[in-house]
């Protein structure tokens, strides 16, 4: 015994793995296969048996005939499974636990499908990297067809009610490319962000429009209404200053305070400057959201345009004419002010839809665009559900 050498753990797994078979992983997932079909036909032969014993107890007839078999295949997360015998009878009505009826692909390689797909993936790269995975051919007709079920989702999201939670309501657009009637046209995106009384952020709305018409941002904004969002806990609602937008805010909740963007004011402002007075003449315009107060603000505002007024008039007069809808951040908790100020909660949620849009180039239709927008705002969503912003509860 004292000869006797010990190998380290580590030693021996090396080993031991080097003797393994180079086809370990196919062999395994052959065997799978195997087991996996032996398990189907025997559901099916157990759920057979109990349906015609049932039917005998419930209709007390005896004319219950077998009629033989027929084989079917089921693409599974183990690869595909063929020549499955199904037993069946001749009467109708028997129904088997082991797949759903014309289903050729398991659940969960259809979700692993859309989730690809969700990711940016296009649909002809989709089927090859499933294939691959899977040791079988997914055509490219086959994943549009599964990504099309989420048209089901899409519009159950358009009909969720909406808590009225919202202590904060942004609202803004995003234009993308969509291919319709043969031609490639902008299409407007409205989308409706907002922050609950417990922190917590959500993208709850989306319309595609051809542009932000008041038509357009009421029947978005009607929507919110008629959802619950009633607007009893609303101290703000941000927007681009989009007219056709405010009009509709007006109708709809005339009695919420309306903060123009900041962000998108500025950008005016300095279309109306000339190119050497650009920066300066913006850095000082910044000063007025970062006051500590409304009164302080005013006073800096007074500065700004005794500064500028007489080289950049109209640029002053961008700011001057929408300067109160620019100052009603200050009415509301000073810890709030930054992120409530400019829509830019909502433009980097566009910066993630661009993202994720960028392989497709362009849409092919308007129903493809509903999927992958809805699927990003849910992702989005998710990742936000358990991380509520700080300082924004009302109960903290």
């Amino acid at each position: 015994m004292e000869n006797v050498r010990l190998l380290p753990q580590g030693k021996i797994l090396q080993e031991w793995w080097q003797e393994v078979n180079k086809d370990f992983w196919q062999d395994t997932r052959l065997h799978m296969r195997s087991l996996l079909k032996e398990l189907m036909e025997s559901t099916v032969k157990t759920d057979l048996e109990l349906y015609i014993e049932q039917e005998k107890e419930q209709k007390d007839t005896e004319e219950l005939y077998r009629n033989g078999h027929y084989t079917r295949s089921l693409v599974t997360q183990f690869g595909l499974v063929n020549d499955i015998k199904v037993l069946r009878l001749r009467s109708s009505g028997f129904r088997t636990r082991a797949f759903k009826r014309y289903h050729r692909y398991e659940d969960i390689v259809e979700d692993l499908i859309q989730d690809i797909f969700l990711a940016g993936v296009s649909t002809r790269r989709v089927g090859d990297a499933i294939s691959k995975l899977l040791d079988t051919k997914v055509s490219h007709a086959k994943v549009s067809s599964i990504t099309r079920r989420l048209d089901v989702k899409v519009k159950e999201f358009h009909k969720t009610p909406i808590l009225d939670e919202y202590q904060y309501l942004f609202l803004d657009a995003i234009t993308l490319k969509i291919r319709y009637n043969g031609k490639y046209r902008n299409r407007k995106i409205l989308v409706a962000y907002g922050i609950t009384v417990f922190g917590e952020r959500r993208l709850i709305a989306f319309a595609q429009a051809k542009g932000e018409s008041f038509d357009a941002w009421e029947g978005l904004v009607n929507n919110l209404y008629n959802r619950g969002l009633k607007g009893d806990n609303l101290k703000l609602v941000t927007t681009d200053g989009s007219k056709g937008l405010h009009s509709a805010l007006g109708i709809v909740y005339p009695h919420v305070p309306l903060q123009r963007c900041w962000a998108h004011k500025l950008r005016n402002v300095s279309n109306y400057l000339k190119k050497i007075y650009q920066d300066e003449c913006i850095n000082d315009a910044r000063n007025i959201y970062l006051a500590q107060s409304k009164y302080q603000a005013l006073s800096i505002f007074k500065a700004w345009k005794k500064k500028w007024f007489n080289k950049a008039p109209r640029a002053v007069h961008c700011l001057e004419k929408d300067l109160e809808e620019l100052l009603n951040v200050f009415q509301c908790p000073k810890n709030h002010w930054k992120k409530i100020r400019t829509t830019n909660v909502i433009e980097r949620s566009f910066r993630e839809v661009r993202r994720r849009t960028r392989v497709f180039t362009c849409f092919t239709n308007l129903k493809s665009c509903e999927r992958i927008i809805y699927a990003i705002f849910t992702h989005l969503n998710n990742n936000w559900k358990e991380r509520p912003i700080k300082n924004f509860t009302q109960f903290s």
